[in-house]
C-alpha cells in the first residue's frame, strides 16, 4: 500500500507521492530518534521498493546522527547517483568531509549544491569557511558575502568575515565585521577573542592614547563569557606585556611594571592550563627581566628551554639574562647556541623597548667581557 507523505526541510514543505510504508515507518522513527529503527525500515524499503534516491538520502541522514561517516557517505553518494539534483545530500556530503578536515572534497558538494540551489545560504556560508581553510580571502569573502545577501544578520558570517579579513591584513575590515557579529550576538566569547586578535594585530598596544588600547578588555571580554582556554590567556598576557613595553619606551616606567606583573598573572594562568606551554614561560621571563627580577628571568627562560630546546629566541633571552647578571661566560654560551640554530639572527627591534644586536654582535660583546675578566 501506497501513501503520500509531506515532509518538512528547514523552512519548506515538500510533498513526496508514492513512498513506502516501510519508508514513512523509517522516517517516523527516525524523528523520534529510534535511529536503529529508522535505519532497519529504510534498508527494507531499499530491498523491497527498489532503489529510490530519497530512500537512500534518509538512510545516509540516519547514518550520519548514527556516526558512521563511511555508510553515510555510501548511501548519500549512491543517493545522488540516482538523483543528480538531490542537494540535499551534496549538502549534507559536504557537511561529512568538512567535519572530516577533507576540505577539498567538501568544496566540490558545496559547489554542486551552490550550482543546484544559488540560494542556499548554507552551501555559500559553508564555501566561504572551506576558503578560510584553504587561506584564500578573498573566495572565503566573495561567498561569505553571498550568505549575507542570501540571510541577513547571521553573526557567525560576520565571524568569519572578520578571519577572512585578517588573512588579508584588512584590521578595519575585519574589526567591523567582529563588531558587528558582537553587535548581533554580545554574548558570544570567540567574537570578543577574534576582535582582540584584529585589535592586537594593529598593534593597539602602541598606541598613545589609552582609549585607544581595545585588546586586553576583548581577550578579558571572552575569558569572562566562558572562553577560559590557553591561547584566550597567553593572547591577553602578550598584549599586557606589548603594553608594557610601549610604556618603557615613552617613559611610562610604574605603569609598565604594573602591565609586567599583570601580564604574568596571565602567563601563570596559561600553564596552569597547559604545563607544555613553553612561550608562556619565555614570556614570563621577558616580563621578570623587565622587572629587574632577573633570576626568576633566568628559572622561567630555562623551562621554557627545557621543553623546546630548539627555539634560538629561548636560548637569545636566557643570554641577556645571564649578560645582566654579568655572568658573560653563560651568556656567551646561549647566544653560540643561538648561532648555531640561525647564524643571521636578529631579535625585532621592534618588539622590544630596548634596542637589538644582531647574533654576531652579542657575541663579539660577550667575548670581550669575558677577556675583561
Amino acid at each position: 500500500m501506497l501513501k503520500k507523505v509531506i515532509i518538512s526541510m528547514g523552512f519548506s514543505c515538500l510533498l513526496f507521492a508514492q513512498t513506502s510504508n516501510l519508508f514513512n515507518a523509517g522516517y517516523e522513527e527516525y524523528f523520534r530518534n529510534n535511529l536503529d529503527g529508522a535505519e532497519e525500515a529504510f534498508k527494507k524499503a531499499i530491498e523491497q521498493e527498489g532503489d529510490v534516491a530519497l530512500y537512500h538520502l534518509y538512510l545516509g541522514k540516519t547514518y550520519h546522527r548514527k556516526e558512521d561517516e563511511d555508510k553515510a557517505k555510501k548511501s548519500l553518494l549512491e543517493a545522488v547517483r540516482l538523483d543528480s539534483k538531490e542537494k540535499r545530500a551534496y549538502l549534507l556530503l559536504g557537511e561529512i568531509y568538512f567535519d572530516e578536515e577533507s576540505f577539498k572534497e567538501a568544496e566540490v558538494y558545496y559547489k554542486k549544491a551552490v550550482e543546484l540551489e544559488p540560494t542556499s545560504f548554507d552551501a555559500y556560508f559553508k564555501l566561504g569557511q572551506v576558503y578560510l581553510k584553504f587561506q584564500e580571502p578573498d573566495k572565503a569573502i566573495y561567498n561569505l558575502m553571498k550568505a549575507d545577501e542570501i540571510e541577513k544578520d547571521v553573526s557567525w558570517v560576520f565571524f568569519y568575515l572578520g578571519q577572512a579579513y585578517l588573512g588579508k591584513e584588512d584590521k578595519t575590515s575585519a574589526i567591523g565585521a567582529f563588531n558587528r557579529a558582537i553587535m548581533l550576538e554580545s554574548n558570544n566569547p570567540l567574537f570578543y577573542y577574534w576582535r582582540g586578535n584584529g585589535y592586537f594585530s594593529s598593534a593597539d598596544y602602541n598606541s598613545p592614547n589609552d582609549n585607544d588600547f581595545h585588546s586586553a578588555d576583548d581577550y578579558r571580554m571572552s575569558i569572562e563569557f566562558g572562553l577560559s582556554t590557553p591561547a584566550c590567556y597567553f593572547m591577553y598576557g602578550n598584549t599586557l606585556l606589548n603594553r608594557g613595553f610601549y610604556h618603557l619606551k615613552t617613559e611610562r616606567q610604574n605603569e609598565a611594571l604594573d602591565y609586567f606583573e599583570t601580564a604574568i598573572v596571565k602567563y601563570k594562568k596559561v600553564l596552569a592550563l597547559d604545563s607544555s606551554a613553553s612561550n608562556a614561560y619565555n614570556n614570563i621571563g621577558l616580563a621578570y627581566f623587565y622587572l629587574d627580577r632577573i633570576d626568576e628571568a633566568v628559572a622561567s627562560y630555562k623551562k621554557a628551554i627545557e621543553l623546546e630546546p630548539i627555539i634560538a629566541f629561548f636560548h637569545d633571552n636566557l643570554g641577556d639574562a645571564y649578560y645582566k647578571k654579568s655572568l658573560f661566560d653563560k651568556a656567551l654560551s646561549e647566544w653560540s647556541l643561538v648561532y648555531e640554530l640561525d647564524p643571521n639572527y636578529v631579535t625585532d627591534g621592534g618588539y622590544f623597548p630596548l634596542p637589538q644586536k644582531s647574533i654576531k654582535e652579542k657575541i663579539r660583546e660577550a667575548k670581550r667581557r669575558c677577556q675583561q675578566d
